[in-house]
């Protein structure tokens, strides 16, 4: 029975040391922090909206409208019109090249008005170069091959799009921003103030 009494003061040590770890060990819940989270900035939106059908849709900005620093190209080979849409900005030298051992030609005419704006002949490698000086969509077709056609689109910004046959347009990765909309659409332009913010900025536009 002696050594009893000479245990309990290590048994009182290790009770008070289990005492001890519940209080202080690592499963005692975190002092709540007292820092707000912060969202992330928005660095692109979608601009979507609804306007005059088929129009060229523009976002004008110092940026956007920054003239390209060469041509643009519209080639032809394998009788095709490569590429088969191509944007060009107004005031933009654009070539159209033949890069066939064949003959071809290219007429362009304005959509909608069916307006000629050049009919000419290119031989084997070589080009005719042409500058649009209004916005528009206009149509490409080769006389001498009738299944070739192809589409340009001038347009006064880098930053464009076509409306739809119901007015409906969408430009996606808009940096947020001040901007001119500008709308071209049976030889006429519309032009309105747009401030672009948030994930997404909506528009319609009453001509």
């Amino acid at each position: 029975m002696l050594p009893f009494p000479f245990m309990r003061p290590r048994l009182y040590a290790i009770v008070a040391l289990a005492s001890l770890g519940i209080a202080c060990g690592s499963d005692a819940p975190a002092p709540a922090s007292t820092t707000a989270a912060t969202a992330p900035a928005v660095t692109a939106s979608e601009v979507s909206g609804t306007g005059p059908r088929n129009a060229v849709v523009s976002l004008l900005s110092p940026e956007s409208t920054r003239m390209p620093d060469g041509p643009a190209v519209m080639d032809q080979y394998a009788k095709t019109f490569v590429p088969n849409v191509l944007y060009v900005r107004v005031g933009q030298p654009v070539e159209f090249k033949n890069s066939e051992d064949m003959p071809h030609n290219v007429k362009v005419s304005r959509r909608g008005s069916g307006a000629e704006v050049f009919n000419v002949g290119t031989e084997p490698q070589q080009k005719h170069v042409h500058t649009f000086d209004r916005a528009g969509q206009f149509d490409v077709l080769c006389d001498i091959h009738p299944g070739m056609q192809a589409t340009v689109i001038a347009a006064a910004s880098s930053i464009v799009t076509i409306a739809d046959d119901a007015g409906r347009f969408t430009i996606p990765n808009v940096k947020p921003g001040t901007y001119t909309l500008s709308l071209v659409f049976e030889g006429r332009t519309h032009e309105q103030p747009l401030e672009v913010a948030g994930a997404r900025t909506t528009v319609t536009v009453t001509p």
